[in-house]
């Protein structure tokens, strides 16, 4: 990987700049920058960007801390060729949570939307096989969901894991869109968003029904 900022460091510097890409790239929850130099410090920070965008991701700021994600054009450009999609089942349950831990709970203002959607209101188990997917398939999916750390099982019931920490902005705007969508197709919210995605460019159209799997 020939990245010049990168090569042009002492040595020392190189290594914390390598330390906290890894760190960014494999952690579950945002790494604080007190913890790596080149997360601390803005010049090398910028040599952390650059090192994660020749792989196609980018470094996200997330709660006071740092986590890697796609970059928008690499995520779009991956669903689109059918790279790292859920299966249907998994995606139908994965709505299932996203609904209700996130989406309904926010139009309903029991939950504020500036909050993480990872300490969303937890859905009991009983209320997604209460839906019209299949007990067998919901349990089944769950079970998959949970390894990937898309979805966690806490005391209460199930809730977004922390992969949806790794969301952009746009990522997590687009998805939350799709969930107005489907929950309220009719409604006002959703005719504006079709409105506006109608003067959208083509390459920046949502792709429906798809979820790309961000595995550290």
């Amino acid at each position: 990987m020939d990245i010049p900022a990168l090569d042009s460091l002492p040595h020392g510097r190189r290594a914390d700049v390598r330390a906290a890409v890894s760190a960014v790239e494999t952690a579950r929850l945002p790494v604080r920058p007190a913890h790596y130099r080149a997360l601390a410090e803005t010049a090398l920070r910028v040599v952390v960007e650059q090192v994660l965008a020749a792989s196609g991701r980018t470094l996200l700021a997330v709660g006071g801390g740092y986590l890697s994600g796609y970059d928008d054009d690499i995520r779009q450009r991956l669903a689109h060729e059918g790279i790292g999609i859920l299966p249907r089942d998994d995606r139908a349950v994965l709505t299932l949570v996203l609904l209700h831990s996130v989406a309904i709970p926010q139009a309903s203002g029991t939950t504020l939307p500036e909050q993480p959607w990872t300490l969303g209101t937890p859905v009991p188990v009983q209320e997604l096989k209460g839906c019209r997917v299949p007990d067998g398939v919901v349990t089944s999916a769950l079970q998959r969901l949970v390894d990937a750390d898309l979805v966690r099982h806490t005391k209460t019931g199930y809730v977004l894991g922390h992969q949806f920490l790794r969301l952009t902005k746009s990522a997590g705007s687009e998805l939350f869109e799709e969930l107005i969508l489907l929950a309220d197709p009719a409604g006002p919210l959703a005719e504006s968003i079709r409105r506006r995605r109608a003067f959208r460019p083509a390459s920046q159209t949502v792709v429906p029904d798809r979820q790309t799997q961000d595995t550290p």
